[in-house]
């Protein structure tokens, strides 16, 4: 239950943000400080624009991700960690997929001006936390890793 409760927030998140992004950033840039600009650019590859215009690696990567978590998740127990993490890769990817799916392109929103390579949303964002809680919970958890 929790992980499918984390992983619609993050999902819901995702959409909202970007539903904004499309509403009020289409052709303008807010600076919130030196850190962060929020600004709407298409992205048509993967992470960092790797893979552009490769329409089957946009559909096949998250689908295998997915299916990798699903079996991991089916052979060790789910703690409530591993289950607000895996739900947090799962939706943020969930997110991406259906951007892809619906536009061809994934709209992302948050610059960081000292990371000019990097733009990213919300689904990024949880992916990145999801894996780092999933390799810290391997680093320092091992009650996470339990065997069914």
């Amino acid at each position: 239950m929790l992980f499918w409760m984390t992983a619609l927030l993050a999902l819901g998140l995702d959409a909202g943000a970007k539903a904004l992004a499309a509403l009020y950033l289409p052709d303008r840039t807010i600076t919130l400080g030196c850190l962060v600009e929020l600004r709407l650019t298409r992205n048509t590859g993967m992470a960092l624009g790797l893979l552009a215009d490769n329409a089957a690696a946009g559909v096949v990567l998250p689908l295998t991700a997915i299916v990798c978590g699903w079996l991991l998740m089916q052979r060790y127990r789910i703690t409530p960690f591993t289950a607000v993490a895996c739900g947090l890769v799962t939706g943020g990817f969930a997110g991406n997929f259906i951007e892809r799916l619906c536009f061809g392109y994934v709209r992302d929103m948050i610059y960081f001006p000292w990371l000019p390579w990097f733009v990213c949303n919300v689904a990024d964002i949880c992916i990145c936390f999801g894996v780092a809680a999933l390799a810290a919970s391997l680093l320092f958890r091992p009650q996470d890793w339990q065997e069914r």
